[in-house]
This record gives structure tokens, sequence and C-alpha cells, in this order.
């Protein structure tokens, strides 16, 4: 019988490793146009700081400098987290502002004593308690300023928003690189639309920016953690039809579909008004004291929910509320809409979100009712900035 020869062996082995280097050749030249689009995109989102970095150093110096506009486009997950992580870098604050988006146009310029805006951190009443008992005792505020969402106590949006593990506020996000490597193909989308413009990443400003929206917005937030609108105010101020909510149709359309915060809703949901009576109870013990309140709608928005006969939660909510903090030394204020603090649609950013000016003319409302909050604030300082506001939605410079 005659044996295999050790030619057939080597040509064999040859012919095998030609088809691999065939194969790795093709696979490269497959993938080599892939990997020269992502580095421009790559450049932009570590450039930008919008991802593939540490956010804490900056929020540091921040903090430290009294300067920076931190705003991202993708990565709001880092919020929470920054919002958290500055408590713990700051000294103990008098006023502490908490809450969702809508707590934040409180600015530290509207208070005589430390305060600082810790909203964008809060989706439902549960929370709050959360957050609060992830604060070291000295660095719990001796003043809690809480905005209370109306769709806070709707069970539709308790039952797609509740369970937040404290991760969110403790886990640092910022510099996943899974999350950055996602969002490689919505930049490269992003520059080929030209949503993205590379100029003003090349131009020195002197609010420090991190983040792309930050970059190309001027939108994100200020070192005393209350938001800057950017852009988006001098559109609003323009009427400028590209204004995100335009008119207020966004919200309308979701007022009428029942969807994303305004989900329909009978009765204000029990377990979510145990939880605020429980977020009461713990900061009594704690002495601290609790400033609520129910923020504005525009009174557009106001008049849709009233007449879509599908929100009845939103109508019997102040009643319900009043109950919890009837027995309480705590305070609640409730602003249905703008008209409610002496403003109009005008003072809005959105159908949902009051501007600056109409967070002034909510303290302002809160002071003249005899809030504790008067140890902190100067009302005839505060009337006089309500006076000389620049405009609807601004009061102080940006």
């Amino acid at each position: 019988m005659s044996q295999p020869t050790h030619s057939h062996h080597t040509d064999s082995h040859t012919s095998q490793r030609r088809e691999l280097e065939l194969f790795l050749l093709r696979l490269m030249l497959f993938a080599l146009p892939i990997l020269l689009a992502a580095i421009p995109a790559f450049t932009i989102l570590v450039w930008s700081g919008e991802a593939f970095r540490d956010l804490r150093p900056t929020l540091q110096q921040s903090l430290k400098n009294n300067r920076g506009l931190i705003g991202f486009a993708w990565n709001e997950q880092n919020y929470p987290w920054m919002k958290h992580q500055a408590l713990l870098m700051l000294p103990r604050q008098n006023v502490l502002a908490v809450g969702s988006s809508r707590v934040l146009q409180f600015r530290r310029e509207m208070f005589v004593c430390p305060f600082w805006n810790a909203g964008y951190s809060i989706l439902t009443t549960s929370d709050f308690s959360t957050f609060l008992s992830l604060l070291p005792a000295d660095r719990r505020p001796q003043t809690l300023l809480i905005a209370l969402d109306q769709w806070m106590f709707n069970s539709a949006w308790i039952a797609a928003n509740g369970n937040t593990s404290a991760d969110r506020w403790t886990q640092n996000p910022s510099h996943d690189l899974r999350t950055g490597l996602r969002l490689l193909p919505d930049v490269l989308a992003d520059v080929a639309r030209r949503r993205i413009e590379i100029s003003p990443l090349l131009q020195h400003r002197p609010d420090a920016p991190w983040g792309l929206n930050a970059w190309q917005n001027a939108k994100g937030f200020r070192p005393d953690g209350s938001f800057a609108y950017g852009r988006q105010v001098l559109q609003r101020l323009d009427e400028d039809p590209r204004t995100p909510d335009f008119q207020f149709a966004g919200t309308l359309k979701r007022i009428a579909s029942g969807t994303d915060r305004f989900q329909f809703g009978d009765i204000p949901d029990s377990q979510a008004l145990n939880s605020l009576q429980k977020l009461l109870r713990t900061c009594s013990e704690l002495d601290i004291h609790v400033v609520a309140f129910l923020p504005p709608f525009a009174d557009t928005v106001s008049n849709a929910l009233q007449k879509s006969g599908r929100h009845q939660y939103i109508e019997q909510l102040p009643a319900a509320l009043r109950q919890i903090f009837s027995s309480t030394s705590h305070e609640l204020h409730c602003f249905p809409n703008l008209a409610s603090i002496g403003a109009d649609d005008s003072e809005a950013i959105d159908g949902f979100h009051a501007g600056e000016k109409a967070a002034l003319r909510q303290l302002l409302h809160m002071l003249q009712q005899g809030s504790r909050l008067n140890q902190c604030c100067n009302t005839d300082q505060l009337t006089r900035d309500l006076a000389a506001a620049p405009n609807a939605l601004e009061v102080y410079p940006r």
C-alpha cells in the first residue's frame, strides 16, 4: 500500500494558508471603509466629551471654578449620576432642588444662602426617598425644594418608569465603551445630514462646554445644577417653527393619544401618594423641611388636559396632596398653569416646562405665602430681578 507523500501535506497546508490570507485580505478591504468612516465620528465623540471620556474630572473642575456647561446629545443617562456625584463633591447646601427637568430653572441667583439644583434626577415619587438615602448625613440639605410632576401620580406612567435601581445615581456611565461604540453610526448620520457642525468644536468658548449638546446648541447644565436651554431659547423668542414643541403641537398630540407622560388616568395613584407620605415622614425625622410644588403647564396645555376628559387624576391631585401635607409642617404649592402665577404662554419653554422667569414667579408666590424659603431669599431683590428680566424666558445672565 502506498503511503501519502510529504509533498501532498505541504501542498494542502499551503493551499489552506493562501485561502486564509485571501479571506483576511477581503475582510480588511471590506472593513477599511467602515474603519475610515468611524474615525471622524470617534474623534467627535472624544473631542466633545460626549463619549469615551470620564465626566468626573470635568464635573470637579466645573464646580471648583464655577464655570462650565455640561450637555449631552445622546448620553443623558449620565445626568442622574452627575447630580448625585456633584452633591458629594460640594459642601452641604441649605436649599437643594430635586425633581425632573421641570425644576431646573431655579438658579443660584435666586437665593442668598447655598443652593444647588439636583433636577433631572427623579422619575417617580419613590425616587425622592432613594436619592435622599444615598446622601451622607453631612450632605443633606436644610430645605428640600421638590417638583411633583403630575404624571408621578399616574398609574400607567409609574408602571412604565418605576423600579429605579440605586445604580442610576451611583454608577458612572460616562466612559462606558459599549455606549460610545453604539453611538458611532448615529454621529456619522448626523454629520452627513449636517446636524453636527465641526466648526463649533474648534472654537474657544468661555463657557467651557462638555458634550455635543453644549458644543452645538449651548444647551446644558451650569455649575449651579440649573439648565441652560441655549439656542432653544433664541428659537422660542423668535417664534422659529424649528423650535422643539413649536406651538406646543407635540405636547397636544401626546395628550390626545395618552402617551409619553400624558397617559390617561382617572384617580391619583395610591402607591405614589404613599411614597410621598413616606418621604415627608423621613424628612421630618431628619429635620429637613420640604417645599413641594406642582409645576405649571402652559395655559394651552392645561386647557387641553381639562377638555380631554381622560386625565381626571390631574384635577383630583391638588386635593389629594393637600390631605397628605395638612398633617405635616411641610409646604405644598399648586400651580396648575402659567396664568396661576400671573404669566402666559410666552413664558413657557415648551408645553410642560416653565422658563426661568416663570420659575422666579413661582418662587415669589411661595415667598408671599409665607414659605420658609424666605430665610434664604430676598423678596425685594427678586421682585426687582423680575421687573428687569430681559425677555419672557430669562432673568439672569446665561
